[in-house]
């Protein structure tokens, strides 16, 4: 029997065909695709907003913002895992919606099984992701929540609009 002591859950999603992971502790709740209100002269990778609890939540294509393939649409599989940005630093704490082809699973993965991007792994900017994990016979790549989500890197967009 493995020992699962000092293994950290990670929620499974699906973009296009690949499969992707964030910390479940970074996970507030995955909630179904809604309408989306287009905000005019927003970057690319920010579809729009929703109305999430009372307060605006922006979306985010995941795919667009780590340079992946655009190559399907979503669908009715879709839906928004909604993530606690730099929960730890509460002057830039803030929530995001992050659209998905699909959730898969929660996995429990031990830190000395997450190991390097490859180097010849282009799927992902290598910056966005924490590694990579084997789960059955699937390769998971953790995407790194503030890296993906960066303050500055959103700043810095709204200034260039300006």
């Amino acid at each position: 029997m493995e020992d699962y002591s000092s293994a950290i859950p990670y929620l499974s999603f699906q973009l296009n065909q690949d499969l992707y992971a964030y910390k479940i502790s970074d996970v507030v709740e995955v909630i179904d695709l809604q309408k989306i209100t287009v905000i005019p002269k927003t970057p690319p990778y920010i579809m729009g907003v929703i109305n999430f609890r009372g307060d605006i939540l922006p979306l985010i294509d995941i795919r667009k913002e780590c340079g992946l393939n655009c190559d399907s649409d979503f669908d009715v599989d879709s839906v928004i895992i909604v993530l606690d940005v730099n929960k730890e630093d509460s002057e830039n704490r803030f929530l995001v919606g992050s659209i998905v082809n699909a959730v898969r699973d929660v996995v429990e993965v031990k830190p000395v099984d997450i190991m390097p991007i490859p180097n010849f792994d282009n799927r992902i900017n290598p910056e966005f992701a924490e590694g990579i994990f084997k789960h059955n016979d699937n390769f998971i790549t953790v995407l790194d929540i503030p890296a993906v989500f960066s303050i500055d890197k959103n700043m810095q967009s709204k200034q260039n609009r300006l």
